[in-house]
């Protein structure tokens, strides 16, 4: 190829410049009396609507209306776009048209404790059973006392209370003859079984009728059985009172004994505990029938307390059936245990329990122990009547809708219930310990988690994944996982489950989930994606006021004027960096009503919000989050930082970034520079070399170096080496918006020409030269116009952005009264050469694109001859440098392996 340039003639049209943008360009202003209303007191009973998320709410309503598993909704926006609360409004509507969930309940098994069953009534029969269920216990014991008071059934319980005291009359006369045989003398005495010899004083009561029955063998009055107490088992004296005083070893030794003192008191022993098992034993046999009786007589009354109980409640068929068993587990387990509820009947048999349990010796047994037996078997009628109670987990009485509940703290028991065992026996556990989560008091309707409160728990995460996956769920007992309990083993019945799933999440969880767990992705078949921005009308006007009227009735803040929504609402666009569109995150909006509302009530005044109000607010707002700026400023405007405001320099020019902190976005701008001179290797990008730059910024890099490919491919291969660099930058860089700056530097010291430094540059770049639009232009701008203020605005200062970014401009106002008064100017530029030609001041006259040229044509004519002849000089300096060496050299060169090209970085 030869290497004469070919210079493009000069365009027969004007050249192409950066256009000016006028003051009203600059931002947009929302005139207060086109909004239709004169405060926004007049909007407070307009509904909170889904604005400008059409999209949003028809996802939403139509996921909420599916009935079939699987159709839970996943819900995308950014934080503080209303996403909570609108889809609690739509959950909550929803409900309104579902019917009222059911109450989940569980009972004791009594023919296998350790499996808890599980009852489902309508809403509000859980409490009413609950209630019969408590009534029948405490009736029953009252209904039995009322039968035994009839005449014919105290009849029936005197005949064998007759029959148990012939029986242990007729043993007492079998001992007193025994002791007559044997030359003693048997009477009772204040409950005891006294022995003395035959040979005591005349007048001593004696005989088997003298002194008071002995306990068990009492003489009884037909029972009363609220009353009425068994009869004690028989209790000796102490051996010492078994003979009278001072008969016992002279009787031992008198001539003609019978037996030795010592066999007579062993034989007495032997027909003392045949007399207590004959007592026993008529005593058993009285009580067994006693049993009987008493059941015959319950049983009915079982049978019409549980119809009673069931009577009106109309379960499914499934657990009516269970509820119908349990019933009558319930009356054979009360059955069976009789003692423990008829009335009277607690002494009775504490004292037959104590007898059971008694040895030879402790027929004497203090009271103490009679009153331990008694306060045990209180406990166990306790137990029972808490076994026969309905622990109603999940209530829904007076609720006439399907439930909507919010979990804002989604642990393993919060959402899925527990077994909380009672604090005084952490390791003991039965049914009424059961408490339900919210997974439960959602089911039959909605339940709303936040996918942020979730991922931080695995075992919430994985336990959620399976009940969506089964849609049943069994409670457990969370502190079975701690170590060994008797709760552990303790397995209720499956809660077969039918709610719908609301989970709020960012866009980057959504995608993360559909990419790492696709099962669990697939149950969200609803996405419903909230917008972080949406196109402004009047409507979103008007329901952003209707906004702003609610809150601030329900903060009880003043209301706004029309002039105060006017420049919220403009903020609104400011947030979203548009003219023509509004912002999602209307807890911004809210948080700059609130803070405006307190200023306007601080005045003392009693009076409307007003835009000079919002003004103060948005000033307050920066100067408690800026220090970060106005330090890096202070470092410009002392001279630290280098940045040039006046004149034009070779290979130099001013870019502008935008920093980011979280709570505070603002400007800075920062130098740009450029090297050239003869090479091989290209455009080097230094932030690269060091590792300081970001994917995006070393694209840009590659684009800028395939562009001057490109422009100049007619010199190829170039003979280029070239360096960029941000100056005096050591915290990285990221971005594409500085590579038309960067390209502009290389131009312009590849062909010598200046660039003026009172223009700040800021554009992405592509492959035809054409100028691309970037982020955070209004805080790039204001950056640049504050430092250039400091230093006294001449009117040279400006800014020069791409044309594709002018609906974006939502300036300050002193930036946009500088622009009117002249002090200021916005360029805007489509193609790198309208930037280029304004820099450089090549510019004619500004004019609207033409019809296509070649790209050459639309540079000015001086910078492309001048890198031209820059690009030759290099080509030329390469070859004699390539000349000079020796032969041998260059063939081992051309032998040597060329180097692998350089991998982009991560």
């Amino acid at each position: 190829m030869s290497d004469t340039p070919l210079t493009p003639s000069p365009p027969a049209n004007p050249l192409l410049c950066a256009e000016l943008l006028q003051a009203d360009q600059l931002r947009l202003r929302i005139d207060p009396a086109q909004l239709g209303f004169a405060s926004t007191a007049e909007l407070v009973h307009e509904p909170f609507s889904w604005i400008g998320q059409q999209r949003a709410q028809a996802a939403a309503e139509f996921g909420l209306a599916m009935d079939p598993p699987d159709y839970h909704l996943f819900v995308l926006g950014e934080e503080g776009s209303g996403r909570t609360s609108l889809l609690r409004q739509a959950m909550q509507a929803e409900a309104q048209r579902r019917p009222a969930a059911q109450d989940i309940a569980f009972v004791h098994n009594f023919a296998v404790p350790e499996r808890p069953q599980a009852l489902r009534l309508p809403a509000g029969q859980g409490r009413s059973l609950r209630r019969r269920i408590e009534a029948m216990v405490d009736k029953l014991p009252e209904q039995l006392d009322k039968a035994v008071q009839q005449a014919q059934h105290r009849s029936q319980i005197e005949q064998l209370y007759n029959q148990a005291r012939q029986a242990e009359e007729a043993a007492f006369g079998t001992l007193h003859d025994w002791a007559q045989g044997a030359g003693l003398r048997i009477r009772r005495e204040e409950g005891q079984l006294v022995v003395d010899s035959q040979d005591n004083p005349p007048g001593d009561p004696t005989g088997p009728d003298a002194g008071p029955p002995a306990a068990g063998v009492q003489q009884e009055q037909p029972p009363v059985l609220e009353n009425a107490t068994p009869p004690q088992a028989d209790t000796e004296a102490d051996p010492a009172l078994l003979l009278a005083p001072g008969e016992g070893e002279d009787a031992a030794e008198a001539p003609g004994t019978a037996a030795p003192a010592e066999d007579l008191e062993y034989q007495l022993r032997v027909q003392l505990a045949q007399f207590r098992g004959q007592v026993r034993q008529a005593q058993m046999a009285r009580d067994a029938a006693l049993n009987l009786f008493y059941q015959s007589l319950a049983t009915p009354l079982w049978q019409a307390a549980s119809a009673q109980v069931l009577d009106g409640l109309t379960p499914s068929a499934e657990h009516a059936a269970t509820l119908q068993r349990w019933l009558s587990q319930m009356q054979a387990e009360w059955l069976k245990n009789m003692a423990l509820w008829v009335p009277g009947s607690i002494a009775q048999d504490a004292d037959a329990l104590l007898d059971q349990t008694d040895s030879i010796e402790g027929e004497g047994e203090s009271q103490d122990a009679r009153d331990d037996a008694r306060a045990l078997l209180e406990a166990k009628r306790k137990a029972l009547r808490a076994l026969s109670q309905l622990n109603l987990i999940v209530d829904h009485h007076g609720e006439a809708h399907a439930p909507v509940v919010l979990e804002d703290q989604p642990s393993l028991r919060n959402l899925f219930g527990t077994i909380d065992p009672p604090e005084e026996d952490e390791r003991r556990s039965d049914f009424s310990c059961i408490r339900a989560g919210s997974v439960l008091r959602a089911d039959g309707g909605f339940l709303m988690l936040h996918l942020r409160d979730l991922l931080g728990d695995e075992d919430s995460w994985q336990a959620l994944r399976r009940v969506l996956r089964t849609r049943q769920l069994r409670i457990e007992d969370a502190h079975a996982a701690q170590g060994p309990s008797s709760s552990g083993a303790m397995l209720p019945e499956l809660l077969p489950l039918n709610f719908k799933l609301v989970l709020v999440g960012s866009e980057e969880a959504y995608y993360q989930l559909q990419e790492s767990d696709p099962d669990m992705a697939r149950r969200f078949r609803v996405k419903v994606d909230f917008a972080e921005q949406f196109k402004a009308s009047a409507a979103t006007y008007r329901a952003t006021a209707a906004l702003m009227a609610q809150r601030c009735k329900l903060y009880q803040m003043p209301h706004c004027d029309a002039g105060a929504v006017a420049r919220l609402l403009e903020q609104s666009h400011r947030e979203a960096d548009d003219q023509q569109r509004q912002s999602g995150r209307l807890n911004q909006l809210e948080a700059l009503l609130l803070e405006s509302a307190q200023r306007a009530r601080r005045s003392g005044q009693d009076r409307l919000v007003q835009a000079a109000d919002v003004e103060a607010a948005l000033a307050a707002q920066r100067l408690r989050h800026n220090a970060m700026e106005q330090d890096l400023h202070a470092a410009i405007s002392d001279g630290e930082h280098l940045i040039s405001f006046a004149g034009s320099q070779v290979g130099q020019i001013n870019g502008m970034s935008q920093i980011d902190t979280g709570d505070h976005r603002f400007g800075l701008p920062v130098r740009i520079s450029a090297r050239t001179h003869a090479g091989q290797e290209g455009v080097m990008n230094i932030e690269r070399e060091v590792a300081m730059s970001g994917p995006i910024h070393d694209k840009g890099v590659l684009i800028l170096q395939g562009y001057l490919t490109a422009l100049f491919g007619h010199l190829a291969p170039l003979a280029l080496n070239a360096s960029v660099v941000f100056e005096q930058e050591y915290s990285g860089v990221e971005g594409d918006s500085a590579s038309c700056a960067e390209l502009y530097a290389l131009l312009s010291s590849l062909s010598g020409l200046p660039l003026r430094q009172s223009i700040a540059v800021t554009g992405a770049l592509n492959q035809h030269g054409e100028v691309l639009p970037v982020g955070g232009l209004n805080e790039k701008i204001e950056g640049w116009f504050d430092l250039c203020a400091e230093q006294g605005l001449d009117g040279s200062h400006g800014v020069l952005i791409p044309a594709r970014n002018q609906r974006h401009l939502m300036l300050a106002e002193r930036v946009v009264q500088a622009v009117e008064a002249g002090q200021f100017h916005v360029y805007t530029a489509a193609h790198v050469g309208q930037g280029l030609a304004l820099l450089m001041d090549q510019c004619e006259l500004p004019a609207s694109a033409p019809h296509p040229m070649p790209e050459a044509q639309r540079l000015p004519l001086a910078l492309v001859q001048a890198a031209e002849a820059s690009l030759l000089q290099y080509r030329l300096a390469c070859q004699r440098a390539d000349a000079v060496r020796p032969r041998a050299q260059r063939s081992r060169q051309r032998l040597l392996p060329k180097p692998a090209k350089r991998p982009p970085l991560d």
